[in-house]
């Protein structure tokens, strides 16, 4: 996807791609956990569906957080790209 960016040999992208990948999969597998544990807890009313539900609920906000960054992250490196290549432009026109 990002063959074009890569600069100086940098994976960065790319790992981040990765990540992003991986925290979207883990994401999805602790809303179905989740999913799970908030209706065992509606259905059995007790203290320990209770810990279970909050358990992966803190779960999924912690991957949500490192999801977060990895955008933020990669959003910011496409910024910069975007820069470099409109200065790059801009001396290529003069």
């Amino acid at each position: 996807m990002a063959g074009w960016f890569r600069r100086d040999g940098s994976d960065d992208v790319d790992d981040l791609e990765k990540a992003i990948n991986e925290l979207g999969d883990e994401q999805r597998k602790l809303v179905a956990k989740f999913d799970r544990a908030m209706n065992d807890f509606a259905t059995e009313r007790s203290l320990e569906t209770c810990l279970d539900a909050l358990n992966v609920s803190i779960q999924l906000a912690n991957t949500r957080g490192r999801m977060s960054e990895a955008w933020e992250r990669y959003g910011r490196i496409m910024e910069g790209e975007v820069a470099r290549l409109s200065r790059q432009a801009g001396l290529d026109k003069k």
